[in-house]
């Protein structure tokens, strides 16, 4: 009798301890739980910020597109050359080749035709005396028509009158003739300002001992 009543009450204990908060290892009151979500709650959450990603910058690259210009058309321009002439006879007196230099002025219309004014210095040594020397000079006014085969080539035609005035100081020669001068040549314009000019001159002069003539020059178009 005296153990039933020894088990009821330690049964009771045991019950008593376990709804009243008693220790025992393993078990979670709810007051534990609530203080738990509590303290979670307190925490604040860390913010992971992404990364930032630079975009990639394209480089364009733009090829510059030269604009041609329009080929300049007329006004004023200077021809600087050297020339080379063949040489000529004429009665008992012949020359050799020789050299010098020239310069021509010009204007042109625009349209292909150009109207020049040139002035030549040239010299060469005669054959017969040998060894003499004869000095020209030449002043011309011709009529140019340039045709364009391409936008910096063009062939040109010329056609003027010319005066020339012939020294041989050996021989007290101081002569001036005139006549008809004539040429045809070849241009090639570097740009709107510069070319370069070739070109072949002859002449009906009579007793003209300076002979036809090749020229090259710088073109310089204002």
């Amino acid at each position: 009798m005296r153990k039933d009543i020894l088990a009821t009450i330690l049964l009771s204990s045991l019950s008593t301890g376990l709804y009243a908060g008693g220790d025992i290892g393993g078990i979670t009151t709810f007051e534990n739980t609530d203080a738990a979500i509590a303290e979670a709650q307190s925490v604040e959450p860390k913010v992971i910020e992404p990364k930032k990603v630079e975009p990639k910058v394209i480089k364009e690259v733009k090829k510059e597109v030269k604009k041609e210009e329009p080929k300049k058309e007329g006004g004023l321009y200077i021809v600087a050359k050297g020339i080379s002439i063949a040489g000529d006879d004429a009665g008992t007196l012949s020359t050799d080749s020789g050299y010098g230099a020239g310069l021509d002025f010009g204007y042109g219309f625009g349209n292909g035709l150009a109207v020049e004014l040139g002035a030549n210095f040239t010299k060469n040594k005669l054959d017969n005396p040998a060894e003499n020397e004869a000095s020209y000079k030449t002043v011309d006014l011709t009529l140019v028509y340039t045709y364009d085969i391409t936008k910096n080539w063009g062939i040109f035609g010329k056609v003027g009158y010319a005066q020339e005035n012939t020294k041989i100081n050996a021989l007290n020669v101081d002569d001036n003739d005139n006549g008809l001068i004539y040429g045809a040549g070849l241009e090639y314009n570097i740009n709107n300002n510069y070319g370069i000019v070739a070109e072949y001159e002859g002449s009906d002069i009579d007793n003209s001992l300076r002979g036809d003539a090749i020229g090259f020059g710088l073109k310089y178009s204002f």
